[in-house]
């Protein structure tokens, strides 16, 4: 178990007793605003529908009645599964608010991860919103007995369904008013027991080495992280926040739920992921946080689009944007803008990209964040250059979130992932490792001692990250520890570093580089089909499905082209010098990826064994076999040629 960081460190980050967990500061914020201040708004139907502090303490306070009625209570779990609601997070408080904990599962996960995270977890309560949901849950009910009922608030398509396991959110309020006729004051009671160190969510790892692993985060951790957050950005209580990443991401509770709680941030509920840009130019949050593979696919959307534009919008694109790449260039040396350049940028904003960032929706943001895994240089300098001034941060599940960021506007380091918060403690291992501690360290893994011993340390969680800090203290990630790979020369070389700067190319959306004890390095990659669909049809390139298209020459030489570009940037040793163009998308249901989009590299190379001995072997093509699903649900196997390319020079 992680030892405990200075009582000093900690009085600095300490919340008063009657403020130090999440149901506490709602009771607060509800003595405080009532009806008089909005805490929620969701979009129905296109208007958006405000809920005051009342409404979200009432609406919660008769869920926990429910929960109660059902016999949920202190040390409990509530594992909830659905798209960014008001109902997702009135469970969690709810479940919170009776001495309980909430478990993140993610809308796309298959019934079989479910059902571990569900069993591992021990929750005594599955909440879900749409019947797609209540399906999956009713397809493993024999594998989670623990599960006593299963909560529905998305009625539409339910009428039928009659299980008495079953039971919709209304019903479940009703119950909750009831329960609290014949337990007045029950609610406030709960409450005023909650503690800091208690667990407030059992958030799961996103499992690229292995089955996930539960991580047990406390109030004290959340609420002191969030000190430090708003002590380098401070929070506004008029500030306006966006909810649309995963409820059941670390992101989501440090960034949504804790502002919301503790400084009283309103948050606006998107109506489906669809709306994301159009609500971001709608709500105009200060500050945003997106993982690195959605910035990524930003990117290469503003590539494809100039692609496809008018001549004279390319062409006032392409006079202007080294105007832009001057001054990112300039912001990252620390080195004064000069007038002229200002200037331009002036007036390269107005005629050109200004309207860019409205079409990604980014005109009034702030501070627009990256995490997750780092965000290539490639990607970061061409959304500084097109005036996006985003900042890379680092963090983990295991230690709350996010606790290092760069937190200077003006200036930044594109390969540098800026400096710890107030209450963050940083240090390199003698090996490289990067080890986090501080406020944000939690209790360890739920039911998973060893791993918990192996991981966490003298206070400080070993994150398997290499890296460096420079002089000034910021940091910078290399890579995974384990995932750096050597070449037989003895060559050391990141697969993620050349990845990333691979998927800077609007036509490779996803890339696995492959090299460890080999002679060479070798990639596979997924061809972007939507943009490059557009690219064949501007040269009249034919095809008959995306399977054969991905084998196309023409496909293999416009990636070759690529390849060849992104070697420049690397050194002559660690060049990619084969690859192959998979005829299919690295897929999550296939455990290719996380449900985080982490790439399980382990598994993927396993699986594609005889494609990269093929690459090692000299050979130009390789037969795979793969399995077709029609429409009406039947599968056929064939066998397909998958051909390798060499890169010259």
């Amino acid at each position: 178990m992680a030892q405990s960081i200075t009582d000093e460190t900690w009085s600095r980050f300490q919340s008063p007793p009657d403020e130090n967990t999440f149901p506490k500061l709602l009771k607060r914020n509800y003595h405080k605003w009532g009806d008089k201040r909005v805490a929620y708004r969701y979009k129905d139907y296109g208007y958006w529908r405000e809920l005051t502090w009342k409404d979200f303490y009432e609406r919660t306070k008769w869920f926990a009645g429910g929960l109660a009625s059902l016999g949920f209570g202190h040390g409990d779990r509530i594992a909830i599964c659905g798209e960014n609601a008001p109902e997702w997070f009135w469970g969690q408080t709810a479940a919170q608010s009776l001495g309980g904990a909430s478990v993140g599962l993610y809308t796309d996960a298959t019934p079989s991860e479910l059902q571990f995270i569900i069993e591992h977890s021990d929750a005594k309560i599955v909440m879900v919103d749409d019947q797609e949901q209540v399906d999956k849950i009713l397809s493993i009910k024999e594998q989670i007995p623990k599960v006593e009922k299963v909560i529905y608030w998305i009625a539409k398509g339910m009428w039928n369904y009659d299980d008495p396991y079953l039971i919709g959110f209304d019903d479940l309020m009703e119950a909750g008013k009831e329960y609290e006729a014949s337990h007045p004051n029950f609610f406030e009671e709960y409450i005023d027991k909650t503690r800091e160190d208690d667990i407030a969510v059992l958030l799961y790892t996103s499992g690229t080495t292995g089955q996930p692993k539960g991580s047990m985060v406390t109030y004290k951790n959340l609420l002191s992280l969030f000190k430090g957050w708003d002590a380098a950005i401070p929070w506004s209580e008029k500030a306006e926040n966006l909810s649309f990443l995963p409820p059941a991401w670390i992101g989501e509770q440090i960034f949504t739920v804790a502002p919301n709680l503790s400084r009283g941030v309103v948050v606006n509920f998107i109506e489906k992921a669809e709306t994301v840009r159009s609500d971001l130019r709608e709500i105009a949050p200060g500050v945003i946080l997106l993982g690195a593979r959605q910035w990524e696919m930003i990117c290469s959307e503003i590539q494809a689009k100039m692609i496809d534009a008018p001549l004279w919008k390319r062409s006032l694109y392409n006079l202007f944007l080294p105007v832009g790449y001057k001054i990112a260039q300039r912001q990252e040396e620390r080195k004064p803008v000069s007038w002229i350049l200002r200037f331009l940028s002036f007036v390269g904003y107005w005629v050109v990209f200004r309207h860019l960032q409205d079409k990604i929706g980014m005109t009034k943001v702030k501070i627009p964040i990256t995490a997750g895994t780092a965000l290539s240089p490639d990607n970061f300098k061409l959304l500084r250059a097109i005036g996006v001034p985003i900042v890379q941060g680092y963090g983990s599940t295991e230690v709350s979130g996010l606790d290092v960021l760069q937190l200077e506007n003006d200036y930044y380091r594109s390969e540098g992932s800026g400096q710890p918060f107030p209450g963050v403690e940083v240090r390199i291992t003698e090996d490289g490792e990067i080890l986090l501690g501080g406020v944000g360290v939690v209790q360890g893994y739920y039911k998973r001692p060893e791993d918990t011993e192996k991981s966490f340390k003298n206070g400080y969680f070993y994150t398997g990250d290499g890296g460096y800090m420079d002089e000034e203290g910021e940091l910078y990630v290399i890579d995974r520890v384990r995932d750096m790979q050597k070449l037989k020369s003895g060559e050391k070389f990141s697969p993620t570093y050349i990845e990333g700067r691979l998927k800077f190319s609007p036509f490779i959306k996803d890339a696995m580089v492959i090299g460890n004890n080999k002679d060479f390095v070798t990639a596979i990659l997924n061809m972007d089909f939507e943009n490059t669909g557009r690219w064949a049809e501007r040269n009249h390139i034919a095809y008959t499905s995306l399977t054969e298209f991905s084998q196309k020459p023409e496909v293999r030489k416009l990636l070759s082209g690529i390849i060849q570009k992104t070697n420049t940037t690397l050194p002559e040793t660690t060049r990619v010098k084969r690859f192959i163009v998979l005829h299919k998308d690295f897929d999550p249901d296939e455990a290719e990826l996380t449900r985080t989009r982490k790439l399980r590299r382990d598994f993927v190379e396993k699986r594609y064994e005889n494609i990269v001995e093929a690459m090692y072997q000299g050979k130009d093509v390789v037969d795979i076999e793969t399995t077709i699903t029609y429409r009406d649900g039947r599968k056929s196997t064939m066998r397909l040629p998958i051909f390798i390319e060499s890169i010259q020079g």
